[in-house]
């Protein structure tokens, strides 16, 4: 049995980078979850200079530039800085976790634009010293709705546009050991401020400071202090629904958004930089980051969404959401972190071949180490590294009980006897 693995307790950023197996993790924010085009290009050429030149799409729509050596840091802040992306301070940054959906503003079908409350509250953190306690990884979801929901992205603080009648308003909930609680009901120009009172209550409520770590009494309590009108019954709710996320989403009106995802969310400077230019000749302005490892452009030619994806698939990248590597989360695994001597990554794509070949439609989790770093949510199956083995855990996360084990060596013979179990409801 290995020795467990240090969990951190928090994520990277760039004025506070996190030590790898393959140097420097620096973590970029983008502003209201979007990033123009000469930006992306920018950043490749950063991620090059200073990094390893490998970048990674996070579950929470941000960029993690790799490999960046203690020399080079200065000189990325530099670069980061000039391009708008670099915060005042380290604090201030790490609680700046604010989730939009990916095509805010541009979606005919969203209820309301959530950017405009995003820009309101992040510029709430950054000018109040007291929320600068709350925990690195304290999370806020806006969502508007439309095209791209975020029902399934987990939050400390909720926002959700919501219809009642001819008027919008914003339910506002948190994130309970029950699910989401929702709290109040408002309009979308006061969601902003009443996301900062939640954020206080559960600093006041809660240690350590996090929505899920509540007892029922303290949810309660923070209730009665807001004293805000509950959310109506009746109102529509727009969760439940899984839309595709990938290649050309036609959306109302005519217009058009290209979904590019990224296996695993790794891709290359080279990559990213020819991408960018592509999406330049198009007269694409910017892009927008997901929690799906996944970036859209808007489009308004339908000819040219098919020849952007033409790109995308000559580039490596996932344009459909039927490819089995959409349905596999892997760390980063033997190279890139000290905690595992595992491809785990090799090892992901030999199970989405594995998967195409039997028929398995489920998910899949690849861990190099207990902690689970690539997946929180259950996944149909899930592989953990231990040394040279994997212990398998069936339908659930790297903190259940695992059913069986498995050397690395028989990865492929063990994984297709797996898979075509599951697949037959055997397992």
């Amino acid at each position: 049995m290995s020795a467990s693995p240090l969990v951190k307790g928090w994520c990277p950023g760039a004025r506070r980078p996190m030590e790898s197996g393959d140097g420097l993790i620096v973590r970029i924010r983008p502003h209201r979850g979007s990033l123009p085009v000469h930006s992306l290009s920018a950043l490749a050429e950063a991620a090059s200079r200073f990094g390893n030149g490998q970048i990674d799409l996070t579950r929470r729509a941000n960029l993690q530039i790799r490999g960046v050596t203690q020399d080079a840091l200065g000189c990325l802040w530099d670069a980061l800085s000039a391009l708008g992306l670099l915060d005042d301070s380290a604090d201030a940054e790490a609680i700046r976790n604010i989730a939009i959906n990916p095509l805010a503003g541009i979606d005919p079908a969203e209820i309301v634009d959530v950017r405009p409350i995003a820009q309101v509250l992040a510029s709430q953190l950054a000018a109040h010293a007291d929320l600068q306690a709350l925990p690195g990884k304290f999370a806020f979801v806006i969502d508007g709705g439309g095209s791209l929901p975020l029902t399934e992205l987990a939050a400390d603080v909720r926002l959700e546009a919501r219809r009642e009648r001819a008027d919008v308003l914003m339910a506002v909930g948190i994130a309970t050991k029950k699910g989401v609680t929702w709290l109040a009901a408002a309009a979308p120009s006061e969601a902003a401020d009443i996301a900062v009172l939640i954020a206080r209550a559960i600093l006041c409520h809660g240690d350590p400071g996090r929505a899920h770590a509540l007892s029922p009494q303290a949810v309660d309590a923070i209730r009665a202090e807001l004293g805000l009108p509950e959310l109506p019954a009746k109102v529509v709710d727009v969760s439940g629904r899984t839309p595709p996320q990938r290649g050309l989403l036609a959306l109302q009106g005519e217009r058009y958004a290209v979904g590019l995802g990224a296996a695993f969310g790794r891709i290359d400077s080279g990559t990213l930089a020819t991408l960018a230019e592509a999406l330049a000749r198009l007269d694409v302005t910017d892009v927008r980051l997901s929690p799906w490892r996944t970036l859209y452009a808007a489009i308004d030619r339908r000819a040219d969404g098919k020849a952007l994806l033409e790109t995308a698939r000559a580039l490596g990248l996932v344009v459909d959401d039927a490819d089995p590597l959409v349905r596999i989360d892997a760390c980063s695994g033997a190279g890139c972190c000290d905690a595992t001597s595992l491809p785990t990554r090799e090892h992901a794509r030999l199970l989405a071949q594995l998967a195409a070949r039997t028929g398995f439609a489920g998910t899949m989790h690849v861990s190099g180490c207990p902690k689970g770093c690539a997946r929180s949510a259950p996944a149909d199956l899930v592989l953990i590294g231990n040394g040279d083995s994997y212990r398998v855990v069936r339908r659930g996360t790297v903190r259940d009980e695992p059913a069986c084990a498995f050397t690395a060596s028989e990865i492929e013979t063990k994984g297709i006897e797996l898979l075509a179990k599951h697949r037959s409801a055997h397992v």
